[in-house]
């Protein structure tokens, strides 16, 4: 299993309910009324623009991706030193 500081952790779990949060904003079907707002080209509909609902949750997740380049990495295993073995040898 894969190792991860606590920091780290915590920085994972702000990017996953990000994308969970993301996911529940985009996962609609919108309807926009017909309004006085802008219309597109055959001007059924008004103009919505859905990423400015994800956009705050977007820009965490680009800090923390960001931030990573200030990280170090760490080994996969403890460095161990060994110690020599030194044996008694009785004389005779």
């Amino acid at each position: 299993m894969s190792k991860i500081s606590k920091d780290g952790l915590e920085q994972i779990q702000i990017i996953k309910n990000a994308l969970d949060s993301m996911f529940d904003k985009l996962d609609k079907t919108v309807f926009v009324p017909k309004g006085k707002l802008p219309k597109n080209v055959d001007g059924s509909y008004n103009r919505l623009n859905i990423f400015q609902s994800v956009k705050d949750e977007f820009e965490a997740i680009a800090g923390i991706v960001e931030s990573t380049n200030t990280w170090d990495e760490i080994s996969d295993t403890p460095k161990r030193t060994r110690t020599k073995k030194t044996t008694n040898v009785e004389e005779a």
